[in-house]
């Protein structure tokens, strides 16, 4: 076991077996208003499994609910699997080994400093499964945000006033109903520094009394998805000012194939903070890079899987202060550190208490580019703030990653433009901002303001008297820079002048990307020989975020073959993009594209008439039922029955809330064989011309990472009525490595081998299996259950069970002759012999 490992295993016991200690009563703080408050006393759930993986774009990784980014590959965590910074999707390359944040400040003159990795792990969620994770997309219901005109999504005057996180913050009844959802795949979640866990790891840890709020954001369209953005929002909520506050972001950006051993020893780290001209719609515009980048040294060309990305941990933005008091007054990177255990911290290695740490967030001169390869870390950090009680900052950064530098700074470049996003005039006056290019707002009602021009060196500071709004153009520097840097012999005022607080533009919107359609919801039915695609119009009832239409144009149905789970993916994770091909396209009839309509698909489900009267009639009555709880079904009728007879009848009755259901079926499959499969939506452009629509243009279209199911289909099994025993067998048979390798994967925890036989035609009840040597030992038991399905009449997918080729008694079989005997109440047993060729 590596030293790595052997730390932590141990790390990872105290983890799941927490002792509370006893915490200084001043620590206990209530949370900032809008939030309810944390119980006393709680041990934390944290997300430990690998289920939170942003998968919808080509860089997947994990995320937890106490900070942590990645899944520590190759350690004992038991999200070890799940993908760390993957990159490409599927590849089994990644290139991150853990990361979260760090906050440091002085406290009385001493330094003290919370991380969420590394060990100590001393920000923790509370206990009760409500503090987990959340899961949002943009366009779902309650998640419009600004500058969407329904950004109000409850209309009761405010907006996102009941974040995502499970309680009712407006304490209007509902639950998450007004709320900021942000990209394609949105995860949130909470956690502190001062519950008595913060201490499990860290007996010595002091506590700065912080609550955070984590988001992070991934999109699916091919331009933007190489990155995944994160946002902190960090609330003081102790009683004492934090002053000297800094913000950092600490990563252990191990990069190299899962499947090579040692892949982190041989890396290299440096710091990019430079700025370069990209292109904005009509302009070229700075982007400013300011990001800690690793790399591994020679790619691992030696290998099988190569590691030709690099990846870089990129400052978005932070909190700022026009006069520079509590903030700086522009987003900058304060330092970069570099170190790495195989020294003391003297000459280079890890810190290992509060002032050390502290020393590397405050100092103002960032380490040198690395040359020697080894195992590297490195700190990223942000300030001095001052944080006053009540007070909070907010902080973004990206994790980026392309084809070595180039392709990192093109991809770092989309995600500083996603996250740039646009101006927009939310007051509705054209007058505010008054002054050109004047976009920040100057006002503090209890003191006056002393604002430094900062275009102007010479100029005289402007105080602003409490209670006054002043507009001025605090971010002339990125504007000079834009006309200077991309834009030479630009004329001021012309159009070709970049500037913002133009014509009223006087609020930024973070966090933007133009967005297809959301997925429908899908489902399969994985037969012999056809897998069966059922959804319905979801993605039809979501209007554009940005300009409130229906601009649904069609479906694309989706299939990836020949995955064989390389190491560090899953069926929950998907296969690489290379896989994807598309089978299908269908489209409205409104003269753009092939105009198929959607009439062939269109799929009635299955309802029982008297379930479905009985809801027709009560909405005639009612027409505001929403779902089968609200109504409960007579006796005998699942609430899932209700609720598709509910959208049904509702769409037969006219009213808001009906479904539609599409049915596809793919016959060119192999029972057996792994699939996936995804219905993506695209939608249209309206074309103009002197102000009146003339027709529509192609518009986005979704990529099918971004709501795949997983399937194998099944063999038939047998009624009673027409069961066969000699029809029962095994496949392949013999079993041999070639004749496996079809569906054979790459091992992994929960299937030690990747490989399987399946025994077919199985009576439909439920049976066992039991698989004997010639000489008659018991060599494994298996129980099939398919009785739930065939209980709704599916025959057609319940026929088969699988088996590992692993005895009861945990060994791989050895090669040799095998019987296996089938028994189910009411049907004549079934027995038969199968070969195993090693």
């Amino acid at each position: 076991m590596s030293a790595r490992n052997q730390k932590f295993a141990a790390c990872l016991g105290s983890l799941l077996c927490l002792v509370p200690l006893a915490l200084p009563a001043a620590a206990r703080q209530e949370l900032p208003a809008g939030y309810s408050a944390l119980p006393q006393g709680s041990q934390g759930t944290l997300v430990l499994d690998g289920t939170f993986v942003h998968n919808v774009g080509e860089l997947q990784m994990n995320i937890t609910n106490f900070g942590v980014f990645g899944s520590y590959p190759n350690s004992f965590f038991p999200m070890a699997e799940s993908p760390s910074a993957q990159w490409p999707a599927g590849s089994g390359v990644e290139y991150l080994w853990g990361a979260g944040l760090w906050c440091g400040a002085r406290v009385s003159g001493i330094p003290r400093v919370s991380t969420s990795d590394y060990g100590l792990w001393e920000f923790r969620p509370g206990i009760e499964p409500i503090y987990t994770l959340y899961r949002s997309f943009e366009g779902t219901r309650g998640g419009n945000r600004l500058p969407s005109p329904a950004a109000d999504d409850d209309n009761d005057g405010k907006i996102d006033e009941d974040p995502l996180n499970g309680f009712d913050d407006d304490r209007d009844g509902a639950v998450d109903e007004d709320y900021a959802a942000i990209s394609n795949q949105m995860f949130r979640c909470t956690y502190r520094d001062d519950l008595p866990e913060s201490f499990a790891n860290s007996a010595d840890h002091q506590p700065l009394n912080l609550f955070v709020v984590q988001e992070t954001y991934q999109w699916e369209n091919d331009r933007v998805d190489d990155f995944v953005g994160v946002e902190f929002t960090v609330y003081n909520i102790g009683e004492a000012t934090l002053e000297d506050f800094y913000l950092g972001f600490f990563a252990d950006a191990d990069v190299g194939a899962r499947s090579r051993p040692n892949n982190y020893e041989d890396d290299l780290v440096d710091v990019i903070d430079a700025s370069a001209c990209v292109k904005k719609g009509a302009f070229e515009i700075p982007v400013k890079y300011a990001m800690g980048v690793a790399y591994d040294q020679d790619g691992d060309l030696d290998g099988d899987s190569p590691a030709l990305g690099q990846i870089g941990i990129m400052f978005m933005g932070h909190t700022i202060d026009p006069a520079g008091v509590v903030a700086p007054v522009r987003t900058t990177l304060r330092s970069w550190q570099a170190f790495s255990g195989s020294a003391s911290f003297e000459d280079g290695g890890d810190p290992t208490n509060d002032e050390q740490r502290y020393a590397l967030m405050s100092a103002e001169t960032s380490d040198k580019k690395a040359n020697v390869p080894r195992d590297y870390r490195m700190l990223l950090s942000a300030g001095p703030f001052l944080v006053a009680a009540g007070d909070s900052l907010r902080f973004q950064v990206a994790f980026v990653v392309g084809l070595g530098r180039e392709g990192l700074l093109e991809n770092a470049a989309q995600a500083k433009l996603t996250y740039d996003g646009n101006w927009f005039n939310l007051d509705g006056d054209i007058g505010t901002p008054a002054a050109y290019c004047a976009e920040t707002l100057l006002f503090d009602p209890l003191s006056d303001i002393e604002w430094s021009n900062p275009c102007d060196s010479l100029a005289p500071p402007i105080l602003v008297p409490k209670g006054t709004r002043a507009w001025v153009n605090d971010d002339c520097r990125f504007e000079n820079e834009a006309n200077a840097l991309c834009q030479p012999g630009a004329v001021y005022g012309s159009e070709d002048w970049w500037c913002t607080g133009v014509d009223g533009l006087e609020r930024q919107i973070n966090w933007l990307y133009g967005s297809p359609p959301p997925p429908p919801n899908l489902r399969i039915w994985p037969t012999e020989g056809k897998n069966v695609l059922f959804w319905d119009n979801f993605s039809e009832t979501i209007p554009d975020v940005s300009e409130l239409i229906y601009d649904f144009e069609g479906y694309r149905i989706w299939r990836a073959d020949n995955w064989d789970r390389p190491f560090g993916s899953s069926e929950a994770n998907g296969p690489s993009s290379d896989l994807w091909m598309l089978l299908a396209e269908y489209d409205l009839q409104n003269g753009l594209g092939a105009d198929t309509g959607l009439e062939s698909l269109r799929y009635q489900p299955n309802i029982d008439a008297s379930l479905l009267t009985f809801y027709t009639d009560a909405l005639m009555d009612n027409p505001n039922i929403q779902s089968a709880r609200e109504l409960l079904p007579p006796t005998g009728y699942s609430l899932a029955e209700a609720d598709t007879a509910i959208a049904v009848a509702k769409t037969q009755l006219g009213l808001p809330g009906g479904k539609l259901y599409y049915r596809y079926a793919d016959t060119r499959v192999h029972t057996g064989m792994h699939y996936f499969y995804s219905a993506t939506a695209l939608d249209h452009q309206r074309v103009f011309q002197d102000g009146v629509q003339i027709g529509f243009a192609e518009g986005l279209s979704g990529d099918p990472s971004s709501g795949f199911l997983y399937t194998v289909p099944q063999s038939a099994s047998q009624p009673s009525w027409k069961y066969n025993k000699d029809a029962v067998y095994v496949v392949p048979n013999p079993a041999t490595r070639s004749s496996m390798a079809p569906w054979a994967l790459n091992p992994n925890n929960d299937d030690p081998t990747g490989l399987k036989v399946e025994f077919r035609h199985l009576p439909a009840a439920r049976c066992t299996i039991r698989i004997y040597t010639l000489a008659g030992d018991l060599v494994k038991e298996i129980v099939h259950d398919q009785t739930a399905a065939i209980a709704t009449g599916d025959y057609a997918s319940t026929g088969t069970a699988g088996w590992d080729l692993v005895s009861r008694n945990g060994q791989d079989v050895a090669s040799g002759v095998y019987i296996f005997s089938v028994e189910a109440d009411g049907f004549e047993r079934a027995v038969g012999k199968f070969i195993v060729i090693r």
